[in-house]
């Protein structure tokens, strides 16, 4: 089966999926804070590529390796 976009710009349509993908990531970030800071933080840290702020996440909420919320960088 092939696509509307098939034929259109790729620039618009990578343009287009930039726009979504920030639009979700803001309903995404929206709805973990309806959870809490604590959430919202442990959500992000989890995602995140960057082992520094997992590692500054930790130290936040002074976990350690035997805490359930500790997250390994």
């Amino acid at each position: 089966m092939s696509s509307f976009l098939e034929n259109e710009n790729q620039m618009l349509i990578d343009a287009e999926y930039s726009a979504i993908g920030d639009h979700l990531v803001q309903e995404w970030i929206n709805s973990n804070l309806d959870e809490g800071v604590y959430y919202a933080d442990k959500c992000f840290a989890e995602m995140c590529d960057s082992d520094y702020l997992k590692g500054k996440f930790n130290e936040f909420y002074n976990l350690t390796p035997e805490d359930e919320d500790y997250i390994e960088c």
